[in-house]
């Protein structure tokens, strides 16, 4: 029997998925933990589900067979019908019951986001414990942008401090200093997202400017932290040589030696219908994966430990 702390089990946040046997967010085997919430919105992501700090309901179009039970079991009236046939959630009348969610014939209602506690979050983890031992695996705090949920995330990562777990956490740095340290003084390791190096290529998804991602990945270098930072590459926006002589450049001012290149996919986007989301990135191509290999081995010409994800 799991026991857990009065903390542990009082501390709440908003989690929209636990993903387990992850091989790619950290070291060794992980869970992954999904906090809801992001400042940033990046048109490319391939979980918009994770923007928003709500929880939301959704109807996935290309699993519904249009028989109407969610629209006549729903109490409030929050499941409506566009003038093509097609049925949607409003989600200022849902309440979140799922009754429609539970009496769906082909199952194609989800529920993105649902308020748990500390306590019921590292029941999920701890089911995987034996595989951390054996592969230096963990947990880690994804998102969204675990930060944005700065006592959730913490309380999270301390969980895992007392049961000797290791903690990865990936943030895309654009908060300030206090609330980073915030989750990051506990967290064993650094997935710092590098967007765009360029400022004027920053400002398109985000208000503050790229010296703040600098300043934050110098400061968790001067505080000892492994930080590896994860480059995703979108064709024509930063896969280019002047970005990677960048990335090579932040790299060794910060003393920074693993980087995972990130290729450009579009496995998120039918996801963008179901939430009521205009994709824009249609007319982007899946990147070569062979062009981000050729930056790989530039970037491993100055001794980067670089892997291509998948």
């Amino acid at each position: 029997m799991l026991l857990f702390d009065k903390e542990e089990q009082l501390i709440k946040g908003i989690v929209f998925n636990i993903e387990h046997y992850h091989i790619n967010d950290g070291t060794g085997i992980r869970t992954n933990v999904f906090l809801k919430g992001c400042n940033l919105w990046c048109p490319w992501c391939c979980n918009p589900e994770s923007q928003k700090f709500n929880p939301q309901m959704v109807i996935h179009r290309k699993m519904c067979i249009g028989c109407g039970t969610c629209q006549s079991v729903c109490p409030t009236g929050a499941v409506l019908q566009d003038d093509f046939g097609n049925r949607f959630i409003d989600m200022s009348k849902c309440t979140l019951c799922g009754l429609c969610m539970q009496k769906c014939l082909s199952s194609a209602i989800e529920q993105y986001g649902e308020e748990k506690s500390v306590a019921d979050v590292m029941v999920e983890v701890e089911k995987d414990s034996a595989y951390y031992t054996e592969s230096d695996g963990g947990m880690t705090l994804s998102g969204g942008e675990p930060c944005l949920q700065p006592e959730f995330a913490r309380a999270l990562a301390e969980a895992c401090n007392k049961r000797y777990i290791h903690v990865s956490m990936e943030t895309a740095l654009a908060v300030p200093w206090a609330t980073l340290w915030r989750v990051a003084e506990k967290v064993d390791q650094i997935l710092a997202d590098v967007k765009f190096t360029d400022p004027e290529q920053f400002k398109t998804i985000c208000s503050e400017p790229v010296d703040l991602i600098k300043d934050n990945l110098k400061k968790l270098r001067e505080k000892g932290k492994h930080v590896v930072m994860r480059c995703p590459i979108i064709p024509t926006l930063n896969d280019n040589d002047g970005h990677i002589e960048k990335l090579i450049e932040w790299a060794k001012e910060l003393d920074i030696k693993d980087v995972d290149l990130l290729p450009f996919h579009q496995l998120g986007k039918y996801k963008y219908t179901s939430l009521g989301y205009v994709y824009t990135m249609d007319e982007f191509k899946e990147i070569d994966k062979t062009v981000v290999e050729k930056m790989r081995d530039r970037m491993a010409e100055h001794g980067l430990n670089v892997i291509v994800g998948g």
